[in-house]
């Protein structure tokens, strides 16, 4: 829901409003709930205590006529007149009358609510009642002796007698005691007294004493244990059914129930309070029902009170929400008035919902301007820093000191002013086959690397500051310790760990070369220079070197300005000859006397040689010889940075000459011709007339014998290389620069724009502009 319409520009105040009243409200509803529930939870137990207590006095009613019923029949049991009557061996009935009607008066007369007593004597087979007709036929008798089924002793047993009135059989429910005694061979008694005790009495005692009042609903019942209600058909039979019923399956589900608890049921819709309580010495269960509405009825009334109070502390928490709500606010709207009243920029496009929304685009906003103004600031930084170590190396005793000093401080750089410092050159190997490997912005990063990993690893003990130079190099401006003898050899050690982590990182290698220590910032720009020299003996020393100004100096001083005539002499003999070992033997010996000369004269010795190994060949081979592309071979020497390459070089160049298979020779060589055409291509791309025959021209060959060789080389043609490398010049200007597609045909050299479209969606199945967006919108999201 959207409040900002109807609440205008403070909507995160009355946001903040609502949640907290939400918040209150939900406190007091769970509160006011639990409160209910408790207070429903304590009013059905102390119900239930009072029913037990009822109960309880019933309990302990039925435990003392119990007891009191039990000791009458051992009274009577071993009252002499029953004892005469049950043993009996012969019948005289009118002594049997007197002692009934002995015991009958003296037994009634004190216990009004016996209903009769049968005596059986086992000898007559006979039994004599008193309190109902005198040979009253007893059902519990038969079962006693014509049974297996054992009756309890001293149990009431619940059962209707039946009685005559008007001729007419109606219920007469008791309970009765039985006592008798069997021998131990025979399991039938010999006598047996039954005291029959009234039902209704029982009943209308239990209810004259716990005062039940069946207008609200209540019911007492008695069960025995099998079921039976001690009742006198005056009970509702429904409610005693279903009361059986219930009563049944909550002891089968609950086992483990305690003798004397509480559940609830219903019936008829209505429902009930169900409060047991066993009476084990009587064998007897206690049942008193109750309907819930009665236990709630003080319930509802507390429901009505608490909904009450609940109002009352609702509109109190609307209240104290809303003066929560202006304190919170307050610092919050201040803040807002004062950014409305301070911004001078507002956007058209800001997206305001609420006060914090605002607050969020104006410090969005706010921080694009410091991310943008921080970006210029450093980049303006790396720039005069880069500006001002150019400068040192280039004008260092122009600038004056003190003006250095503001601009060491201003610029941070790592070392100081004053103190002893050396230039240190790193250089990158095969520079060539990095051009046309990486893009310029590989290289770029590649230097970065270099420097980065460089700086940090030599300022472990130095405090150096790095430059990109730019090209195939960059370097390192190092504070030397004053005193540390130990700079060359720890300053080797360091770079060659540089060395390993760029290689490991990034497959490149570099050379390094090292100055002499200077003790004034003005003298690094002869520094520079000298090292920039010293790097040159990389073409002596091999790749990954590390040069100092010890490792050259036997080099850079020695005398000797080239090999001995003799040895010259003898390579073109061996050549002529076609003497491969000797070649190879004469070549290597030559090789070894070059490296021991300094950087010029082993340059010149090297073209000297190559001169003289050509010229040998083409005599050697005379006018049947395989054309060789001379020109490409001596380019691609030139083109070699150390010695070691170029012997091989030329060795291979040797060999593949004089093999005896002849016929092969100059498909081994083709490697020379096919590396002067790709590398004319990459410098030519953007000339809009190279074609086949324009490098076909330059290289000296027929347009046909280089197309085929270059086509078996690289299994494409020289047009087919100029357009896919044109392709991806061109798909690399898209991406990095805002150009549009006529300026980047252009810049390759295509001037016709529809077969410049043609080929770019034939290659990426886009056209140029779809190209660049998606390429721009992948590098977004990748960031």
């Amino acid at each position: 829901m959207n409040i900002r319409p109807f609440f205008g520009a403070k909507s995160y105040f009355v946001r903040t409003v609502l949640w907290i009243s939400v918040a209150i409200l939900f406190i007091i509803g769970v509160l006011s709930t639990v409160v209910f529930l408790k207070t429903q939870s304590l009013f059905v137990k102390n119900q239930y205590a009072s029913n037990q207590k009822i109960l309880y006095q019933v309990k302990y009613n039925m435990g003392f006529m119990d007891q009191t019923i039990g000791n009458l029949c051992k009274t009577l049991y071993l009252n002499n007149d029953v004892s005469a009557i049950m043993y009996a061996k012969q019948e005289d009935m009118v002594d049997v009358a007197n002692r009934l009607n002995k015991v009958v008066s003296s037994i009634t007369s004190a216990n009004p609510y016996i209903h009769s007593i049968s005596i059986y004597n086992r000898n007559l087979d006979q039994a004599y009642n008193a309190g109902s007709p005198l040979f009253f036929e007893d059902k519990l008798l038969l079962d006693i002796y014509n049974n297996d089924q054992s009756v309890p002793k001293m149990k009431p047993i619940f059962r209707d007698i039946k009685k005559l009135v008007n001729g007419k059989e109606e219920p007469d429910p008791v309970f009765s005691y039985v006592i008798y005694e069997t021998s131990a061979g025979d399991l039938k008694p010999d006598g047996v007294v039954i005291i029959n005790v009234r039902s209704k009495w029982l009943i209308d005692n239990i209810q004259q004493i716990n005062m039940v009042d069946k207008r609200n609903g209540d019911n007492v019942f008695m069960m025995d244990q099998s079921g039976q209600y001690l009742d006198d058909g005056t009970g509702d039979q429904a409610i005693m059914k279903w009361l059986r019923a219930d009563w049944v399956s909550y002891r089968n589900d609950h086992p483990e129930a305690e003798p004397d608890g509480f559940f609830q049921s219903k019936h008829d819709g209505t429902s009930y309070l169900i409060t047991y309580s066993n009476v084990d010495s009587a064998g007897m269960t206690l049942l008193k029902t109750q309907p819930v509405f009665e236990v709630y009825k003080y319930i509802k009334s507390l429901k009505t009170s608490i909904a009450l109070i609940t109002l009352v502390v609702v509109l109190l928490a609307l209240a104290l929400s809303i003066a929560i709500s202006r304190r919170i606010y307050r610092p919050v709207g201040k803040l807002v008035s004062s950014v409305k009243s301070d911004r001078v920029r507002r956007s058209d496009h800001d997206v305001v919902i609420d006060e914090f929304s605002y607050l969020n685009t104006v410090y969005r906003q706010s921080m694009e301007q410091l991310d943008l103004f921080d970006k210029e600031k450093y980049q303006y930084k790396d720039v005069m820093k880069h500006y001002w170590l150019s400068r040192l190396l280039t004008e260092g005793p122009s600038i004056p000191q003190p003006e250095l000093r503001t601009i060491f401080k201003e610029m941070k750089f790592a070392l100081p002013v004053e103190g002893e410092y050396a230039v240190c050159i790193l250089k990158l190997d095969n520079y060539k086959e990095l051009q046309h490997t990486f893009t310029s912005k590989d290289r770029e990063t590649i230097r970065f690397a270099m420097i980065n990993i460089a700086s940090e690893i030599v300022a472990r003990k130095y405090p150096n500051e790095g430059l990109d130079m730019k090209d195939d190099h960059v370097l390192l401006l190092v504070n030397v310790p004053e005193g540390d003898d130990m700079f060359p050899s720890d300053m080797i050690a360091l770079l060659k760990d540089a060395q390993e982590t760029v290689s490991r990182y990034f497959k490149v290698s570099f050379t390094a070369s090292i100055s002499d220590s200077v003790n004034r910032l003005g003298g690094l720009h002869d520094s520079y220079n000298h090292a920039l020299d010293q790097s040159m003996y990389r073409l002596l020393l091999g790749h990954s070197s590390v040069i100092t100004s010890e490792t050259v100096k036997k080099k850079a001083e020695s005398k000797k300005t080239g090999y001995s005539k003799e040895l010259e002499e003898w390579l073109v003999e061996t050549i002529k000859s076609g003497n491969v070992p000797a070649m190879k033997k004469v070549l290597a010996t030559l090789f070894e006397e070059t490296s021991t000369l300094n950087y010029h004269n082993a340059l010149v010795t090297i073209i000297r040689l190559a001169d003289a190994v050509f010229g040998a060949m083409e005599h050697a081979k005379g006018s049947s010889s395989i054309a060789l592309p001379l020109s490409s071979i001596t380019r691609s020497l030139l083109e070699k940075e150390t010695i070691g390459e170029i012997h091989r070089t030329l060795w291979g160049v040797l060999q593949d000459s004089f093999s005896n298979e002849q016929l092969e020779a100059p498909n081994t060589m083709n490697h020379f011709v096919v590396d002067a055409v790709t590398e004319y291509i990459h410098k030519n791309y953007q000339d809009a007339s190279l074609s086949l025959s324009s490098v076909a021209a330059m290289m000296k060959l027929s347009t046909r014998n280089l197309s085929k060789i270059y086509k078996e080389a690289t299994q494409i043609s020289i047009p087919d290389y100029i357009n896919e490398f044109r392709l991806a010049k061109a798909a690399e200007l898209l991406i990095h620069h805002d150009l549009s597609v006529i300026e980047v045909s252009k810049r390759v050299g295509i001037l016709n724009e529809t077969y410049f479209f043609s080929l770019f969606k034939k290659k990426y199945k886009v056209t140029p502009k779809e190209y660049a967006l998606q390429r721009n919108v992948n590098r977004v999201i990748a960031e």
